[in-house]
């Protein structure tokens, strides 16, 4: 029985899906159909519209479709997480591989197949090894910077299907700017019709039935038009006959040389569209109250990409908005994925030849209004009000993504995020602490221009001391001495905030104390944290220290440095009754 308990967490953390199995009732089966058929309807002209944005041809969107959401609802934390092609990950698989292959070419299309295995290989050694914290590295201000220069950059690769024209390939998006404005006497007016048209259904039916699928709308009214009207006679491109049936199992081309070259990318891709499926998962989390497990869900997209790429599928992650759709429409446990899943199979297998005269401009109107989504200006704007720091880290990543490829910004956005994080660890605030009075608290008497006690010096760091700022922090603490003009007996130190020390600040402490001795002062500690504390132990200064002078609380330290105080300078220089022992010797 012992032995069977034990096994149980194993099971559970390699077949998570066993748990809501288990307890799968019949009430959830309609909320369960009813959202997998939604997030089909919506998943199957997105898989299409990402995979054409990818470079790669749309029927593969549709196998990626046609495996990685059950996967990816089976091995996940959450249950109504939408696994699938996104966004994101589509741009960054075209801008990873285009240097390598042409775009929609046969080595083009195998080696998205191996980003998909190389992906989801970081994703599982990221899941099984516990290493999701490095999710915390990334942070907000470097994704939105991100996010929002990465929907220009997918809007500019679909501007020539919008307006009909044929540019030269370009890797950067500024010089296909000036491609498409030189371009534009060349303008192809059906074809633009076409995409405003697309643009104005889904607008309006966004504006009037949000629910609604409006992109679904807009591909069939199109797709009609154009059959009936023959427009792509007239030059309208579409998307032409596509290969029916499910995807047959591959091996990715694993090419060794190809390999080494992909991995660094496949690690940036990793991360960057983890960021999205992180991002939703604690959405989803909060209005669920189902627990988050960050390991989890890097196994559930590690084993969606690993073995999607034996399918044909390039690489996919979790969906903010099919995501959204399937959590609003009812879905409950994974089934709703599952449906999602048999509904693009059931369309590779008979409804492909309805796909044929699917309008290009369309499908680029569908991502131009997905991807706008992802555009924050204000966003971005909020941030410089509200940190500086994150404002820069916001408008550099933004612009460098413009300017260059995104994932290498992304990265040193994430950089300069650390960079600052570490700046401000290494200058941290001396605040001078003192009790108001009126107030009955103790308060940061610089802030509030308050009066201190005349002996006692309180002060207090603003940050852990360690080797890149324990050095800044004693020359602080000895600058606010030297401002002092009046008869300091004792020098106490709220630590309050200091989580932890090393070495390096515990010899500048000695340093520190020294000084202290030397003005025929004694140092006071206050509120030190255990791990603080064995260090101090075990390094022995803590042994160097009085005893009767490591206090716990203020209400203490007050009371037991207040003793050795001098009373008649209590009652006859000293303005000031800050503490109840002051009304004691007045």
């Amino acid at each position: 029985m012992e032995k069977a308990q034990k096994q149980q967490p194993i099971i559970s953390r390699i077949f998570p899906f066993l748990t809501w199995l288990k307890t799968y009732q019949a009430a959830f089966v309609k909320g369960d159909a009813i959202a997998g058929l939604t997030v089909a309807v919506v998943l199957i002209p997105q898989a299409m519209a990402y995979a054409m944005l990818a470079g790669l041809p749309p029927v593969y969107g549709l196998y990626a479709g046609a495996v990685t959401p059950l996967l990816g609802a089976l091995w996940g934390s959450l249950r109504q997480l939408a696994t699938g092609p996104i966004a994101i990950m589509s741009l960054l698989v075209l801008t990873t591989l285009t240097p390598i292959a042409e775009p929609g070419s046969p080595q083009f299309i195998e080696l998205s197949f191996l980003l998909a295995f190389l992906v989801g290989g970081i994703y599982l050694l990221i899941g099984v090894f516990k290493l999701g914290l490095i999710m915390s590295f990334i942070s907000h201000s470097a994704v939105m910077g991100f996010t929002s220069a990465a929907s220009l950059i997918i809007i500019s690769t679909q501007l020539p299907y919008l307006f009909g024209i044929q540019i030269e390939r370009h890797e950067y998006m500024f010089p296909k700017l000036v491609a498409i404005v030189q371009a534009l006497p060349g303008l192809h007016w059906p074809t633009l019709t076409i995409g405003l048209l697309s643009l104005g259904i889904i607008y309006g039916i966004k504006k009037y039935k949000p629910n609604f699928p409006g992109a679904l709308v807009a591909l069939v009214v199109t797709t009609l038009l154009v059959y009936f009207l023959k427009l792509h006679e007239t030059g309208v491109t579409i998307l032409g006959k596509n290969e029916g049936g499910l995807p047959l199992p591959a091996l990715p081309p694993f090419d060794f040389d190809m390999i080494f070259a992909l991995t660094g990318p496949a690690v940036v891709l990793a991360l960057v569209s983890f960021a999205e499926t992180y991002s939703v998962g604690k959405s989803i989390s909060a209005q669920t109250k189902q627990k988050l497990d960050v390991d989890q869900e890097f196994l559930s997209q590690g084993v969606a990409n690993m073995v999607g790429s034996f399918f044909q599928c390039y690489p996919v992650s979790g969906s903010f908005s099919r995501t959204a759709i399937n959590f609003a429409s009812g879905a409950r446990t994974g089934i709703a994925s599952a449906i999602t899943t048999g509904s693009v199979i059931i369309t590779l297998l008979f409804l492909t030849p309805l796909l044929t005269y699917i309008p290009k401009a369309s499908l680029a109107a569908l991502i131009i209004t997905a991807v706008l989504m992802l555009f924050h200006p204000r966003e971005v704007f909020r941030l410089w009000k509200m940190n500086r720091h994150d404002g820069i880290v916001a408008i550099c990543v933004f612009t460098l993504s413009l300017l260059s490829k995104p994932d290498y910004a992304l990265l040193i956005g994430i950089l300069m995020s650390l960079v600052f994080f570490l700046w401000k660890t290494m200058r941290p605030r001396i605040v001078r602490i003192s009790k108001d009075p009126e107030l009955n608290m103790f308060v940061n008497a610089d802030m509030f221009k308050k009066p201190g006690c005349p002996q006692i010096l309180h002060l207090r760091s603003d940050n852990s001391i360690y080797f890149a700022n324990a050095e800044y922090t004693v020359e602080s603490i000895l600058e606010r001495m030297e401002e002092v003009d009046t008869p300091v007996k004792f020098l106490l130190l709220d630590l309050q905030a200091m989580a932890f020390i090393d070495i390096t600040g515990i010899e500048e402490l000695r340093v520190l104390k020294e000084e202290v001795d030397a003005k025929k002062m004694e140092l006071a500690l206050m509120e030190i944290h255990l791990p603080v504390e064995e260090v101090m132990k075990s390094s022995g200064f803590m042994a160097e220290m009085n005893p009767e002078l490591i206090l716990q609380k203020r209400g203490e330290a007050i009371t037991v440095l207040f003793k050795h105080l001098d009373h008649d300078y209590c009652k006859n220089v000293c303005p000031h009754a800050l503490f109840f022992e002051c009304n004691t010797v007045k």
